[in-house]
């Protein structure tokens, strides 16, 4: 018996079609709403067989596991000369009125100590999806909502969007790291189903570890590579459907670390794309750059091809306990985008624009800036450019 991930349509609008060669899922009514459902089922082969023949079943593939996009060490930056505040004034967060007032975020990570002080005053709505709680014994969801909202400490400014009181915390990483993507895709769903404006994560579907689980049951390796990769394509395809059908139901922006498992620090050479589900269509990737003798430029460990990137070195943010600490990676980077999304929500609500997950993805490109960046960056090593927050002053 292996399990699986199921997705279906509550709704009966979409459906597998007769002929799947432009799409393999479709709506039978574009406008028509959807009401997509993750199950998570054990199946022998027999039983698979069988699911197929379901036409209530959309697609389906096995559950495999995920990790946490890692923090970065980096040898010529030491935790004690990390600069406090220097991410927020790369984004303009300390020239901006907006604060984040009256938007709903959503992380998805491991969790959040929900007893530091830099969580005052933030109404929590949590869920577990991993079965041990919503506390944070990692410290990674921690210091991301630190960077998103956290309030002040001990004078010490670490977060983006101050003014957010709503915040929605879905555990899908356990405090090792680890995790599975049919925890990660009811997250979405439940994220989703909360109606947040923005919802963030960083985590990576982990193919290496399928392939290791698969040559533990017995698997020749070849065998084993090749079911691992149709597992990866498998899980980004449900993926790339919940959120196409979450974005037809006018969802919220999905903002996703990029990865740090590039090793330009060796060699320009060793970088390598966006890491799934980041990777996937409907997703904003971003990418982490840090200040360098000429400026800005992406940082050693960031993936290429970001859709924008975001201050991701040296980042002082919320820590187990009370205290704080500094991290490098593209979540923190992730935690500066989605805490500028909050700005620029409120900002475009005040100002009577709609707010959708596409006119907030087009405000965040199109406001994008490559002022101090180090010349002659591509598209591929930082997007569109450095987030941006708004300039203008809210009434």
């Amino acid at each position: 018996m292996s399990r699986f991930i199921v997705l279906r349509d509550r709704a009966d609008n979409w459906r597998r079609p007769a002929v799947p060669l432009s799409a393999p899922v479709a709506p039978r009514f574009p406008e028509a709403a959807s009401d997509p459902q993750i199950e998570s089922v054990d199946l022998d082969p027999a039983g698979l067989r069988d699911l197929m023949r379901d036409r209530s079943c959309l697609t389906v593939a096995p559950v495999m596991p995920t990790r946490i996009v890692n923090p970065e060490p980096l040898d010529d930056l030491r935790a004690e000369d990390a600069v406090p505040g220097w991410g927020l004034r790369a984004v303009g967060a300390d020239w901006t009125n907006a604060t984040g007032r009256g938007v709903r975020l959503a992380l998805l990570d491991t969790g959040l100590d929900r007893k530091h002080p830099a969580f005052a005053g933030v109404r929590l709505t949590t869920r577990d999806f991993v079965g041990t709680g919503v506390g944070d014994a990692n410290g990674h969801g921690t210091h991301m909502a630190g960077t998103i909202l956290g309030r002040d400490l001990g004078g010490t400014r670490i977060g983006v969007a101050r003014g957010i009181e709503d915040l929605f915390v879905a555990k899908t990483l356990a405090d090792s790291g680890m995790g599975r993507s049919d925890w990660f895709m009811q997250a979405v769903l439940w994220a989703a189903g909360a109606d947040v404006d923005i919802a963030v994560f960083a985590l990576s579907f982990d193919i290496a570890a399928q392939v290791e689980a698969l040559t533990a049951d017995g698997y020749p390796r070849v065998q084993a590579n090749t079911a691992a990769v149709n597992a990866y394509r498998g899980n980004l395809r449900i993926f790339e459907l919940v959120m196409q059908m979450i974005c037809a139901a006018k969802g919220p922006l999905m903002l996703g670390a990029i990865g740090n498992d590039s090793l330009r620090v060796i060699s320009p050479d060793f970088e390598t794309g966006p890491a799934a589900p980041a990777a996937a269509r409907h997703v904003l990737a971003v990418g982490a750059c840090g200040p360098g003798p000429e400026g800005m430029e992406p940082a050693v460990f960031s993936n290429a091809g970001p859709a924008l990137v975001a201050p991701g070195v040296g980042i002082i943010s919320a820590s187990l306990g009370g205290g704080l600490r500094s991290l490098n990676g593209s979540s923190m980077a992730a935690a500066h985008a989605a805490g500028v999304a909050a700005l620029w929500v409120e900002q475009m609500r005040g100002e009577g624009e709609t707010v959708t997950a596409q006119s907030l993805a087009a405000k965040l490109i199109g406001t994008s800036t490559r002022n101090g960046l180090v010349p002659g960056q591509t598209i591929l090593d930082c997007g569109h450019g450095l987030i941006q927050a708004p300039k203008g002053r809210l009434d």
